[in-house]
């Protein structure tokens, strides 16, 4: 009967012997980090009237992650949740996305809120010459210097009673990047002894300009500059109107086209005949000794231009007094917009508001260049040593105009304004 009962125990002590070392190597999975900050470590950030504070540290944390502040030495704490991050630009971070990490600068300020998920966007990051452009739907996780907009105001931070604690995730769970820092023996902060190094750490010595020192100057990391925008406008020159009216039969215009053979200092002028009330477009295809003006449809997206109304009357001369007839018509441009104006025969040169912009573009290693547009050409472009130069837009009311730039190594569209 001993020997039967000694069994059991022995059976017993065992199922509970294996049950207790489940429970321990069950639970070795890595858990998240608790980080619990001073005021000491806090920036602050004004952007778009909404106040950022920064730990100054690398953090993993995403909108509606949740931070918790105490204000009596730990005993209760109270949550906030982040209501956004912002990633300032040229800032080193890494992005962990389905098929990998991810790590470059910042090419802008980007503010993440808790909708940003659903959002139609992207992160664009340089890593020397190349650029990546990663969708919000890729992306499963931030590191780096963020910097976090929650509804604690910059007072509570700063005062010296409360303490902010959060957790985040480790770096061995599926969001990880890098390795796990190795663990460092520190000083508590009650401890008046203010070296870096425990009773058994020995220190190591380097010589840095004929001095001795324990740490090493960090290396200046200079901020990659962004090429110049490159143009510069010179001057702004009237623009003579491509037609001259000439003559007239009965109550028939007849118009001389001077950009018949593209230019107005090439070729021989073409006399039109033009009908009113008909919208006309240039002939691109003409043949020698055809009109280089054709009627065209209302809908046509070429049109030019339209004669309103056409009058003959008698014009005296005040200097002689003879009388002489003068045609004079009343000309509606689509292309240059505006209200209509007059063309009589008096004119030799005819300026209906038009203008050419002259530019110089002028780049590093690259030789200066001259090119102009002209105000009715919008959405005229120019190529200098690969950037595309595009004529955007205009505003005669505040004599301004618009130009974009497009570089094939940068993700961005820049712009610029002239005044004239």
């Amino acid at each position: 009967m001993k020997i039967k009962h000694l069994e059991k125990y022995i059976l017993l002590l065992s199922f509970i012997a294996i049950v207790v070392l489940y429970i321990l190597f069950s639970n070795t999975s890595p858990k998240p980090e608790l980080f619990s900050s001073t005021n000491k470590t806090y920036s602050f950030k004004t952007k778009n009237g909404n106040t950022y504070f920064s730990l100054n540290r690398e953090l993993s944390l995403l909108p509606g992650d949740l931070v918790h502040l105490t204000q009596d030495d730990g005993n209760n704490w109270t949550p906030f949740e982040i209501k956004a991050i912002l990633l300032l630009a040229r800032q080193e971070i890494r992005l962990s996305t389905p098929s990998g990490i991810i790590s470059g600068t910042t090419r802008q300020d980007v503010v993440l809120d808790k909708k940003w998920r659903n959002s139609q966007g992207s992160i664009s990051l340089r890593n020397g010459k190349e650029v990546s452009n990663i969708k919000y739907d890729d992306i499963l996780r931030i590191s780096g210097p963020l910097w976090l907009l929650t509804s604690i105001d910059s007072k509570t931070l700063k005062n010296d009673q409360n303490q902010l604690s959060f957790y985040q995730r480790t770096l061995n769970d599926q969001y990880s990047f890098g390795e796990v820092d190795k663990f460092k023996w520190t000083n508590p902060s009650t401890d008046e002894n203010s070296t870096p190094y425990d009773l058994f750490t020995p220190p190591i010595i380097y010589i840095h300009n004929g001095d001795l020192t324990t740490r090493l100057p960090e290396k200046e990391v200079k901020a990659e500059e962004l090429e110049p925008f490159g143009l510069t406008l010179t001057k702004v020159t009237k623009s003579e109107y491509p037609l001259i009216l000439k003559s007239w039969v009965g109550e028939t215009p007849y118009f001389e086209d001077l950009m018949s053979n593209g230019s107005l200092t090439l070729g021989k002028a073409v006399r039109n005949r033009v009908e009113l009330g008909k919208p006309y477009k240039r002939d691109l295809s003409r043949k020698p000794g055809q009109p280089s003006l054709i009627p065209c449809d209302d809908n046509d997206s070429q049109k030019m231009f339209i004669v309103q109304h056409f009058v003959v009357q008698q014009y005296r001369n005040p200097q002689t007094g003879g009388l002489r007839p003068v045609g004079r018509a009343m000309i509606k441009d689509f292309q240059l917009g505006g209200n209509a104006f007059e063309i009589n025969t008096l004119m030799t040169k005819v300026y209906a508001g038009n203008y050419t912009f002259h530019f110089l573009a002028n780049l590093p290693n690259l030789s200066p260049q001259e090119f102009s547009f002209e105000s009715a050409s919008i959405d005229s472009t120019f190529d200098y040593g690969g950037r595309v130069y595009r004529f955007s837009s205009a505003d005669y009311e505040d004599n301004s105009l618009g130009v974009t730039k497009e570089d094939p190594r940068q993700a961005e569209i820049f712009t610029k304004s002239f005044s004239f």
